[in-house]
């Protein structure tokens, strides 16, 4: 299991909403009730290597994509004191290692997880599945 993958599940594998979710690299994929998909992935905001957020999908089976929204790190818990003044948090991915580019506390990391599973939670609960 690499990094990414190992950051994914920790934001995401305690939620019932992910319960069995399948996870692989830099995405995660769960089907919390019949017909529908989400799939969250690491994104990168233009700049080659460095995860800046989660890209959310909502997906039917029937429609195709119903909603998709990214969740920029710094806008969840803003920029972070990196000794050289304050940056965007984000994941890097390198030839040998990849890390976070700044410390990022476990307090931090379940704001992130709170925030998209928030909005991923407005279309499985019984008022949305409706409309869908």
């Amino acid at each position: 299991m690499d990094f990414f993958e190992k950051e994914m599940r920790l934001l995401f594998e305690k939620s019932e909403l992910m319960k069995d979710a399948k996870y692989c690299g830099k995405m995660a994929i769960a089907k919390p009730q019949d017909g529908l998909i989400l799939k969250f992935e690491f994104t990168t905001n233009g700049c080659a290597n460095d995860y800046e957020g989660i890209k959310a999908k909502i997906m039917s089976l029937t429609c195709g994509v119903i909603d998709s929204h990214v969740f920029l790190f710094s806008d969840i818990i803003g920029d972070k004191n990196s000794g050289t003044g304050r940056v965007k948090p984000y994941l890097w991915e390198g030839d040998v290692k990849s890390r976070w580019n700044v410390t990022v506390t476990e307090e931090e990391k379940q704001k992130i997880a709170r925030s998209v599973l928030d909005y991923a939670e407005m279309f499985v609960s019984p008022d949305m599945a409706l409309r869908l």
